[in-house]
């Protein structure tokens, strides 16, 4: 349980209130109130993306590359092939931003040097024919990574304290180990190089020259117009987000079409915004034209006659509370006996009680509701002690993944629970082509010197190569994993997975009037029937069933998920992974049947109660119905995207590492009797909330915001008791437990004293989920106006190095959810408004993790453990895009 400041605030009026400037047509919020603070020609914050070893497609690495600011281009002494490839990095960042970038040339791994085939001279003839300075490292021993990285920022023309640096090499170079030697000397052995991540780190960069506060706000203004030309070059032709002059005449315009915005971020997905051409002919595209006088220039920069009103408006505070759910796969802190309960409200005796003692017995007062408890036997010194006890409901019902001796068991013999069905549409739809994306296809020509061809590829087979990857990665990692492949068109089918000699496979036709319960009964009927093989027998007619499917019909998803939910009904832990690019026109769920598209909800819920997640991939270019279909993964716990094509390789890969943690999730959640719960959907005056979660992965966090129940209530409080229950099933062994997490948290009615000891981190994942429920439910203003409001308070409360650090992890993560929230916010005026690329945001937005806001010291626990089998990461570096 983490606090969104060491201090609950109480309030205080005459420091509650600030002016903000707003639109006059529609009060969005113009600006930050972020004036530029003196610039001491030292302090840098690093932004830090390090790429993942291989070169498929990747939205966030794409979005770096157009606005980074240096790049670091890493080979291999030990490896030709990435010194060949690392001039073919620097022609693309070229061909991709139109101008020479700023980089270096990074020989690493010195280390190895009996290994070497890369000689030094022949590093600095390279470095010296590109134009760019030469360092030689090693992240095994330190070995000047630190010099590298200043090197590359002391040749940044300086525009401010913000920099994004950008880590690009071919796979197995050192990529990650640099990265991660540099933001936290550490150097992580057998680190999973299929992860992309970002890190953030403050240094100081000596001989670089202080900028006045005017050069200041001009170079932060030139950086935000760089930015919305990367941000248009990547919207398609018929993107919702319109120029500020018009995006707010009609919101039914705004409904109808379907493109997306550019997602940037760790949550984006983004799109090619033309043609793909031949290379003597690649150009980036140019800005886009200045808007009228009476629009703005840029969210949060606007034209001195544009139309806007100073207003008050109540400042934030740091009362959120955040729940790192990830925690529940750790070994329990199990304590003997029974809790002792409130039996006014439930709530449990720990650490944060207060006993009474008369005689031989003691008496509790509750601190959530004043219920007193007499006659206990119990002393002090009895009280559970720690922010963290569990007591055991239920004895495992498996055995656990830890051996004898307590240690973690050997990454070979990992095996997670459950069935994957990955269920697949090959309606015809599917066999429609489209583009490469535009930086893929320029990569793929640079590499190959210009001979490389631009394809197209079918929705089909960007499909089919995903999960062809999936299951090689999966029969090495976990050979034991039980995998079924079914697709549907009109009708479903099973591929694969089953027992080999066991034909014909199951095949279910005539769908179009089969209720919910008969579709998953046939479900289950298949499940006795047809039992499914580990991954390690299957694979071989999996692999070949995958590359010979073919598209036909209409689009059955609601029969086909049904089935595969009823498949997996009796194994909990199971996920169902659904792939389509089109809306439900076949059977129950269709979208033309007004009266059955609640068939989302009712399906969404039946999963959660047999511990199943459903996960929602959409392919942009088509309009699947999201607001109603992304209910099946919301309420199951799954997650919903919608992306490009080529992006589905990276995407199936992230939900099998964000795996499930703990299903058959309750939390209750206990605040002192003067607050109340303060989020959008939430009933007014509630001291207590109970809220069933489901499953959980790696990656699940919960916010709550709270406030005072009365805000005139001057009754003096000093420390503030939190208590939140977990009811939970370990995924490991089976074990049912109760954690109760319990903490006394000081109070203060210093506003300044509040915002100095913020958690930025806590308060940007909770900034994030609050905006991204308001905007669901169609207060896209409020959303605008809460999330602008959270980064006036973190801007004026982060002093530490940490707290900057987590502040540009902030603003990075909710750079591009601001833009659409001020761009497209008719879109989010009513629930009814949002279509399939809307939807899809917000559901990134909601899902937003802790992890991808921490400080890297913080994250670094989690970094760790990130391994990955050494002939897995083999396989990985042997595929080729071509």
């Amino acid at each position: 349980m983490e606090f969104g400041s060491k201090f609950v605030y109480l309030g205080n009026e005459e420091e509650d209130e600030e002016d903000v400037y707003c639109l006059e047509a529609d009060d969005l919020v113009l600006s930050d109130s972020d004036s530029c603070s003196d610039d001491d020609g030292e302090t840098c914050l690093l932004d830090i993306l390090d790429t993942a070893g291989q070169e498929e497609y990747s939205s966030m690495r794409d979005q770096y590359v157009r606005t980074g600011d240096g790049f670091f281009i890493i080979y291999s002494i030990t490896d030709t092939k990435s010194f060949s490839e690392a001039e073919a990095i620097h022609r693309w960042i070229k061909r991709i931003k139109g101008e020479e970038p700023v980089a270096i040339l990074v020989a690493n791994k010195q280390d190895l040097d009996s290994e070497t085939v890369v000689t030094d001279d022949q590093g600095k003839a390279l470095a010296s024919k590109l134009g760019v300075k030469f360092f030689k490292t090693s992240a095994k021993t330190g070995q000047g990574v630190s010099d590298a990285m200043t090197g590359l920022v002391s040749g940044i023309p300086r525009s401010g304290k913000d920099y994004k640096i950008v880590m690009l090499g071919s796979g197995a170079v050192g990529k990650s180990s640099i990265t991660l030697r540099f933001v936290n000397d550490t150097f992580v052995d057998d680190y999973d190089p299929t992860i992309e991540d970002s890190f953030r780190k403050m240094v100081k960069v000596k001989g670089m020259t202080a900028m006045t506060k005017e050069q200041m706000k001009s170079a932060k203004k030139g950086k935000k117009l760089r930015k919305k030309a990367a941000r248009s070059s990547n919207k398609p032709s018929d993107v919702r987000a319109k120029s500020a002059g018009q995006n707010r005449s009609s919101a039914i315009q705004c409904q109808s079409t379907s493109g997306t915005a550019s997602r940037g971020s760790i949550f984006g997905s983004i799109k090619s915004a033309f043609g793909l051409r031949p290379k003597q002919n690649f150009s980036p595209p140019p800005p886009p034209p200045p808007p009228p006088t009476s629009a703005l220039h840029q969210q949060g920069e606007v034209d001195q006659s544009a139309n806007k009103r100073k207003i008050k408006t109540k400042k934030t505070d740091g009362n959120v509370v955040l729940i790192p759910l990830r925690d529940l796969a750790n070994e329990p802190n199990l304590v003997t006996g029974d809790p002792i309960t409130c039996k006014g409200c439930q709530a449990v005796l720990t650490s944060t009680s207060t006993l009474v003692t008369t005689g031989e017995s003691s008496s509790w007062t509750c601190e959530f509701c004043g219920h007193v408890t007499k006659d206990l036997n119990i002393s002090e010194d009895e009280i559970p002690k720690g922010e963290s006890i569990d007591f055991m409901l239920a004895p495992a019902t498996k055995t656990s993944s830890q051996n004898e001796a307590g240690e973690s068991a050997a990454p070979e013999k990992k095996v997670t629970p459950g069935i994957i069905v990955y269920c697949m549409d090959i309606s015809s739809s599917m066999q429609e082509v489209c583009q490469m994306p535009q930086s893929q296809a320029a990569w793929r020509e640079e590499r190959n010197f210009g001979a490389g061809e631009i394809t197209r590829v079918s929705r089909l087979d960007c499909i089919k190569r995903a999960v062809v990857r999936l299951i090689e990665q999966l029969k090495l990692e976990e050979p034991e994993k039980k995998v079924l492949l079914t697709v549907f068109g009109s009708e479903v089918e099973v591929k694969a997975g089953g027992a080999a000699d066991s034909e014909p496979k199951p095949y279910f036709t005539h769908l179009e009037n089969k209720s919910m319960s008969q579709l998953l009964e046939m479900g289950l009927n298949m499940a006795n029937s047809y039992p499914v093989e580990p991954i390690e027998q299957s694979y071989e007619s999996m692999d070949a069933a995958v590359k010979f499917l073919t598209t036909r019909g209409c689009t059955a998803l609601g029969p086909a998920l049904s089935i595969c939910t009823g498949y997996v009904s009796k194994t909990p832990c199971s996920e169902v992974v659904l792939c389509t690019d089109g809306q439900p026109n076949v059977g129950i769920g269709s979208l033309g049947r007004a009266a059955r598209t609640d068939f989302y909800t009712q399906i969404g819920t039946y999963a959660r109660e047999k511990n199943i997640t459903i996960n929602i991939l959409a392919m942009e270019g088509a309009s699947v119905g999201l607001q109603t279909v992304s209910q099946a993964a919301e309420l199951s716990g799954g997650t919903t995207n919608k992306l490009n094509p080529a992006e589905i390789i990276r995407q199936l890969r992230l939900i099998a590492q964000n795996e499930v943690v703990a299903n058959s999730v309750t939390v209750t959640f206990f605040l002192h009797p003067q607050f109340v719960f303060d989020e959008p959907d939430f009933a007014d005056n509630l001291s207590r909330l109970e809220k069933e979660v489901g499953a959980v992965r790696k990656e699940t966090d919960l916010s709550f915001r709270f406030k005072l129940r009365d805000s005139s209530d001057s009754t003096p409080v000093e420390n503030v008791p939190f208590q939140v229950q977990i009811v939970y099933t370990r995924n490991s062994d089976g074990m049912k437990c109760m954690r109760v997490l319990s903490k006394s948290t000081e109070a203060t009615r210093d506003r300044q004293r509040m915002e100095e000891n913020i958690n930025v981190a806590v308060m940007g994942v909770a900034a994030m989920k609050t905006t991204a429920n308001l905007a669901k439910a169609g207060k896209g203003k409020q959303a605008q106006q809460h999330l602008k409001n959270v980064k006036r308070l973190v801007r004026r409360g982060a002093k530490s190095s940490e707290q900057l650090e987590e502040r540009l992890a902030f603003n990075a993560e909710a750079e591009d959810w601001d833009h659409e929230l001020f761009d497209n916010n008719l879109c989010y005026a009513a629930p009814n408004n949002l279509n399939d690329s809307g939807m899809a945001m917000v559901q990134q937005v909601c899902g937003t993790s802790m992890m991808h806001h921490q400080a890297a010291p913080t994250k670094m626990n989690f970094v760790q453990s990130r391994k990955m089998k050494p002939t897995t990461r083999d396989l990985y570096y042997a595929y080729t895009d071509d």
